[in-house]
């Protein structure tokens, strides 16, 4: 019976445990959707040509990067070469979609999806195709209502999702179970307390 009054409070802060991990930005979740789509196209091609979008230039970067860490030289399609250009295939990709979406999981907390589509081309220096394709995957995980503007960037707006309102259950049932879980708990310490301070 001692115990009864802090079950309450560790089913109210349990959720609020679960969320304490950092979420990724925006921009990182499209990052790492990007690296995954294309990463693997040019198989174990060392020097490449990349041309890419000029929107969302974000992700060029982060698919630069992963190519350089596996020792890929990476040129832009645009470089101009003062000797000879080597000879690479040339890798292109645009964007189709790209777009965030929030869903109210509970009164503090959102479930994020980004979704990320590209379609992209690879080519031999001579034009042959080797691959024309599409890939389309999305992330999805759960935020705190209040962390949502702090993961979007206002420069670019694939990062932006519009917050839903809570429903009717979630604004006022939800704030009237809690409020009168934490009066019973108060009431159940108190009333403990002084059932032994009597004894």
């Amino acid at each position: 019976m001692r115990v009864l009054w802090f079950l309450p409070l560790v089913a109210v802060s349990a959720p609020l445990v679960a969320y304490g991990q950092a979420a990724p930005s925006n921009i990182e979740a499209y990052q790492m959707l990007a690296v995954r789509c294309l990463v693997q196209v040019p198989d174990t091609t060392r020097v490449l040509s990349l041309a890419s979008p000029s929107v969302m230039p974000f992700l060029r970067t982060a698919l630069v990067a992963a190519w350089q860490g596996e020792g890929r030289a990476i040129y832009l399609a645009d470089a101009t070469f003062t000797e000879s250009a080597p000879s690479m295939p040339r890798l292109s990709y645009a964007v189709e979609q790209a777009g965030v979406t929030y869903a109210p999981a509970s009164r503090r907390v959102l479930e994020r999806t980004i979704t990320l589509a590209l379609q992209y081309t690879y080519a031999t220096e001579g034009g042959h195709l080797l691959r024309d394709a599409r890939c389309k995957d999305s992330y999805s995980d759960t935020i705190r209502r209040s962390d949502r503007l702090m993961l979007e960037t206002a420069a670019y707006p694939e990062t932006q999702g519009a917050a839903p309102k809570a429903g009717w259950v979630r604004r006022y049932v939800e704030p009237a179970v809690l409020a009168t879980v934490s009066a019973v708990t108060v009431f159940l310490f108190f009333n403990l307390r002084s059932d032994r301070t009597d004894q």
